[in-house]
């Protein structure tokens, strides 16, 4: 017997894969197991590819900051703010000159700050408001133009306060602010 009688063009497949007796491929797996694996790989690939990617763009973002730490709110943090105060705006602008040679002109409007409980010192204010406008005026009228600096608008505000306060009957005011303040040649 030769070996090319042992061998039949019945026994190889249609791509060369031998077939069993019954007709069936022979092999490891059956080809419906296979697809299901080729998919399942593919399916894996693009996971691996999107995590991949996720984690380089995030690498790429977060680069250069620093270790930035998120700090939590205490209650100490919350009960330590005032509550918000109740502001006068009825004090109209007011405009002067400096006591510079030759003197600037300058034009401010202030809003004053007071406990929203003391009903009073609002009728007060209402009352004194020509009052507070001169105490104002007379004192910006005293600075020079450096001195009436926005480098200086805190200090300005306390000593307006602590001016302004004087005068008062029925309670104290606890801030000044200015709404604008402009100085001019």
């Amino acid at each position: 017997m030769s070996d090319e009688e042992g061998l039949s063009l019945e026994d190889v497949g249609v791509e060369g894969e031998e077939l069993s007796p019954a007709g069936r491929k022979a092999g490891f797996l059956p080809s419906f197991l296979i697809r299901i694996l080729k998919w399942v790989a593919i399916g894996l690939g693009f996971v691996i590819l999107g995590v991949t990617t996720t984690v380089v763009t995030v690498r790429i973002f977060n680069q250069g900051r620093e270790g930035e730490q998120v700090r939590g709110v205490s209650p100490e943090d919350m009960s330590a703010r005032p509550p918000p105060l109740q502001y006068d705006d009825t004090i109209e602008e007011i405009r002067g000159v400096t006591a510079d040679d030759p003197p600037a002109i300058f034009s401010t409007r202030v809003s004053i700050g007071y406990q929203p409980d003391r009903t009073q010192l609002a009728f007060e204010l209402t009352a004194r408001k020509r009052q507070v406008q001169n105490i104002i005026l007379l004192y910006l009228s005293t600075k020079t133009r450096d001195e009436l600096g926005p480098e200086h608008y805190a200090t300005l505000q306390a000593e307006l306060k602590n001016a302004i306060n004087k005068v008062m009957r029925d309670g104290q005011i606890v801030e000044v602010l200015f709404r604008d303040f402009v100085v001019t040649q």
